[in-house]
């Protein structure tokens, strides 16, 4: 894996990379790690390479780790982001950017172990794909990849960040492939949303975090909201460590 540490502090940032060189060692994991001690290189650099965890400090040179964060979330949404801080205060805000973990400094190694510990579980639904017919051939589509799926002319549409999958077949057919995972929610007829991609709701609609917009069930409303805030809670409570 691909981990970026970016932190304005030169101690802070040595102690985490030996603890992570120190992790990846006793778990027999192999990993490229660059660091960065300023965010407008850390940002240069991220335009053109992906990485699986990114560890951001919350104060830094010229800007905050929660806009790095949402930086980086655009850049690449399936990225993890680890936040390590001396303060409590932005937690909030960072779990609503669905960060893994929140750091408090100074944290022990057996802390950041159950950091990355977290992180190994979550990657490995990355490994988790649909296969589906489009056209004459089988397309794979990693779960983590799909913000949401619709239909329209009997042909499903799987909506992801670079493009749109169409297979003909019926949407009570399709929708069993993706019922186990339980970042997909049943928002209104015929469509299926990520929560993972969904940035907050607004009146009768779901806002993403590319600015697209899904409708909600008007009678079944407050059944759904009900349902992602649960997902949410889980979601921030599962990963809150401090």
């Amino acid at each position: 894996m691909t981990i970026a540490l970016i932190d304005d502090s030169s101690e802070d940032i040595s102690l985490l990379y030996e603890y992570i060189c120190r992790y990846c060692s006793e778990h027999k994991i192999h990993t490229s790690i660059k660091t960065f001690t300023s965010d407008t290189a850390f940002l240069s650099a991220a335009k053109d390479e992906r990485y699986d965890l990114v560890f951001l400090d919350i104060f830094l040179q010229d800007t905050t780790g929660i806009q790095i964060a949402k930086t980086v979330k655009k850049l690449n949404p399936k990225c993890q982001i680890i936040f390590s801080t001396y303060s409590k205060e932005h937690a909030v805000k960072a779990f609503r950017l669905h960060a893994l973990d929140y750091l408090l400094k100074p944290y022990t190694y057996a802390q950041l172990e159950d950091a990355l510990n977290c992180y190994e579980n979550t990657a490995a639904k990355f490994s988790h794909y649909i296969e589906l017919k489009e056209g004459r051939l089988m397309t794979r589509i990693l779960i983590t990849d799909i913000m949401y799926v619709d239909y329209h002319n009997h042909y499903i549409q799987v909506h992801t960040p670079l493009r749109v999958v169409r297979s003909y077949m019926s949407f009570g057919d399709f929708s069993p492939m993706l019922s186990r995972y339980g970042q997909f929610l049943w928002c209104y007829r015929n469509c299926m949303v990520n929560m993972d991609y969904v940035d907050s709701w607004e009146n009768n609609d779901f806002i993403l975090k590319n600015g697209e917009r899904l409708p909600i069930f008007k009678s079944q409303k407050k059944e759904i909201i009900q349902a992602y805030a649960n997902y949410i809670f889980d979601y921030v409570n599962g990963g809150m460590m401090l």
